[in-house]
């Protein structure tokens, strides 16, 4: 019995320059020695080598694939084009059909390896059929200055090769796992794999292009670490088959993972929205209805390349579903990189039950924030409060700013209420407190801010005359009075 097979154009195996070895045969090798390492024994894989694709196409063929279990095709504009691979893909299919099915555990006995781009509509009807749910494995990248393609190949310099060992790594890895599955259900063992003891169920949600290096970076480092990644198969592109089969991987996951791009992503059809926000969408349900939590990354200063997608990061901003259960991060990638491995190393804490004041000592607790042009006005406003017997916390106003940041979502975990002071501050500052605000109410906290408000102060201007918050109850102070601020008091200290 062949654990593989690989299917390929033979010309696609002719070496760039006499010193190298052909791309197939290269590949065969170096997936031969991956998987062996990574099974404990060398696998079995059958290639058909003769140098013409003009023989006939016999039973001898026929025959590996009735004693092979998975197939691997590497596409090329030749592959496409090539009687010969179209017919052994078509026959691997057909037979897998009628023997013991074209899926293991859910997976595709097909696997996909694109050495070089191809038009898609020279694909054959038929073979669309074949690929359609099949995940794809890109051995190439375009050039960010010349648009170029740049093959995965040591041609192509030392970046493009180190990238073609972790992509073949990655798809050693990917065969390994249904290798696995079909020794099981050989066994009699149940098909449905499991995460190992401790292990999670992860939805990596699909990206646009620019993110696909980033997700696989983490894909490669949940995997290695046991965590069972979905959607394990190239989503449908008509929009109620692809929103099924998301709700069916999201109904099984423990945590969504959502990457951003620049670009909105692939509308499917008969759909309004890209296929990242539909994710998003049904990640947000999940999250409310089932208690899975998430993790969303937006690069910094992302730019936009089209108003679709800067309309959507604006409204996911503002949005207060963004923040249920939800780490949302606008930094590097290192950064979120590194909140996803803490996340999958350690217990989730009761932050609210742990962290808050009131639940210590009795005392409520109110997080006064305020700019630093504002630090010394705030002065009057933290003793009042204080003399109202409530604890006051304020921002850190000196040091990094990471530890800034940090003290920030610090004493929105530990505060019962908030007050923001609008002062010399702009509107935008304010909208992003309230947002900030939004985002700790979802990081673990059992129980929601007690009361919100806004405090706005002089110096009077229209952008402040003109505010208005449904997420705040607004309070305003035209003079040195501080009487205004004593129904919020009331409010905090007998809301139980």
């Amino acid at each position: 019995m062949n654990d593989l097979f690989i299917s390929y154009a033979h010309i696609d195996d002719l070496p760039i320059s006499e010193d190298q070895k052909g791309w197939i045969s290269e590949f065969h090798r170096v997936l031969q020695n991956r998987l062996a390492q990574l099974m404990g024994e060398k696998p079995k894989i059958w290639r058909d080598q003769k140098l013409s694709g003009s023989d006939i196409f016999d039973n001898e063929i026929v025959d590996q694939f009735k004693n092979t279990k998975l197939m691997v095709s590497v596409l090329s504009p030749r592959y496409i084009k090539s009687e010969w691979c179209n017919k052994e893909i078509k026959e691997f299919y057909r037979n897998a059909e009628l023997s013991s099915g074209v899926a293991l555990a859910g997976k595709s006995r097909v696997l996909k390896v694109v050495k070089t781009p191809y038009d898609p509509q020279d694909v054959h009807p038929e073979l669309k059929q074949v690929f359609g749910s099949v995940l794809g494995f890109n051995f190439y990248d375009f050039d960010n200055d010349s648009g170029k393609v740049v093959e995965y190949n040591e041609a192509f310099g030392k970046e493009a090769r180190q990238n073609y060992f972790t992509r073949i790594y990655d798809l050693a890895y990917e065969i390994c796992e249904i290798l696995k599955k079909s020794d099981d259900k050989r066994s009699g063992l149940s098909e449905t794999t499991l995460p190992k003891q401790g292990a999670k169920t992860v939805y990596l949600a699909t990206t646009t292009a620019d993110r696909n290096e980033d997700r696989e970076n983490i894909a490669r480092d949940l995997r290695e670490r046991g965590h069972l990644i979905l959607p394990d198969r190239q989503l449908p592109f008509d929009e109620e088959t692809m929103k099924g089969m998301i709700c069916q991987f999201m109904e099984r996951a423990d945590v969504a993972i959502h990457l951003l791009g620049s670009s909105y992503g692939m509308i499917p059809e008969a759909g309004d929205k890209s296929i990242i926000e539909s994710q998003i969408q049904i990640s947000a349900q999940e999250a409310s209805n089932n208690e899975m939590e998430r993790l969303i990354w937006l690069p910094n200063q992302l730019k936009a390349s089209e108003e679709k997608q800067k309309d959507f990061v604006d409204r996911l901003r503002v949005d207060p579903a963004t923040y249920q259960r939800t780490d949302f991060v606008e930094g590097s990638f290192e950064t979120f990189k590194g909140l996803v491995i803490d996340h999958f190393s350690q217990e989730p804490k009761d932050i609210a039950g742990e962290a808050t004041m009131d639940s210590n000592n009795g005392l409520r607790t109110v997080y006064l924030m305020a700019p630093p042009n504002d630090e010394e006005k705030i002065e009057a406003i933290e003793d009042y409060l204080f003399d109202q017997g409530l604890e006051v916390v304020i921002p850190v106003f000196s040091g990094t700013e990471s530890d800034v940041a940090e003290a920030h979502m610090e004493n929105l975990r530990i505060c019962d209420s908030v007050l923001i002071y609008f002062g010399s501050a702009t509107r935008q500052w304010v909208n992003m407190k309230l947002n900030n605000m939004i985002k700790a109410s979802g990081q673990g906290r059992k129980q929601p801010i007690r009361e919100k408000a806004i405090l706005i102060a002089p110096p009077e201007s229209r952008h402040k005359d003109r505010f208005r918050s449904h997420l705040a109850e607004l309070i305003h102070i035209p003079d040195a009075d501080l009487g205004p601020l004593d129904e919020f008091i009331k409010k905090i200290k007998t809301n139980d």
